[in-house]
């Protein structure tokens, strides 16, 4: 294959891949791309460009009419056209927008109406440790204590941010890093922060909430790219423990200055 037809086979998958982005399905956006490029075509000559059977191209056509993705032109033959892409990524872009702000509230409010069993054990890992630390920052009331096997710049975002607001909500945050003998990335982290560094830090993640709640964390194998493991408990005795623990790392450490 010669550079220029992997440079335009590249180009259109690149193409399809954005309306795919957009929310078209494989098929609406092959036959959107058909239409786009022509400008205004035929049910035959879709069929002839990606040898989809004419049934198939009627059914697709049909959603994108009543999406308002594509209009009716000629009536015979019946041919149709397209609408500027801009004003779909637009329109799009308002529909997403809109059902961000209602689970922002609604959906979110039937997230945090689950009533909390306080002997509930939950057993995560790889991602789901990470969404458990965020809903749990957002259970918040007074405190979070943290002690992190990793160090901000490499925390996922959602997790900075979900300290970030539990601070902006005037929850006390104490992270304990590793100390690496090198300044802290602290770009992510956006707010007041008591934060100290250690020399001892376990291979594995800790956050406590409010003295209630906790999550422990870390590799299945140590020293390894396999499986994050962890558990998260309800449970207060336990979890004064857990305190104690962090508390006697805490004092013990270096209050880190910027």
């Amino acid at each position: 294959m010669s550079r220029v037809k992997q440079y335009q086979k590249g180009e259109f998958e690149d193409q399809i891949n954005t309306l795919k982005k957009l929310g078209f399905t494989n098929d609406e956006a092959l036959i959107y791309h058909v239409i786009l490029i022509s400008k205004e075509c035929t049910v035959g000559e879709i069929s002839r460009s990606i040898n989809f059977s004419r049934s198939k191209i009627y059914g697709v056509i049909d959603n994108l009419l009543s999406e308002g993705i594509v209009v009716e032109g000629n009536t015979h033959p019946k041919s149709y056209y397209p609408i500027d892409p801009r004003e779909i990524a637009e329109k799009r872009l308002k529909e997403i927008e809109s059902a961000a702000q209602e689970a922002e509230s609604d959906l979110y409010k039937l997230y945090q109406s689950k009533k909390i069993d306080y002997l509930e054990t939950l057993t995560v890992k790889d991602m789901e440790i990470f969404s458990q630390v965020v809903s749990m920052c957002a259970r918040a009331e007074s405190t979070i204590d943290v002690i992190a096997s990793i160090l901000p710049s490499e925390m996922p975002r959602n997790v900075c941010r979900a300290f970030s607001d539990a601070s902006g909500r005037g929850v006390k945050v104490r992270l304990l890093f590793p100390n690496k003998e090198t300044n802290l990335d602290l770009s992510r982290l956006e707010g007041l922060f008591e934060i100290r560094l250690s020399s001892y830090i376990p291979p594995a993640g800790v956050i406590l909430i409010d003295e209630n709640e906790f999550c422990v964390g870390g590799l299945d194998v140590p020293d390894s790219n396999n499986t994050l493991l962890g558990m998260w408990m309800n449970q207060p005795d336990l979890a004064r423990l857990v305190g104690l623990i962090f508390n006697n790392i805490y004092e013990s450490s270096i209050v880190y200055e910027s």
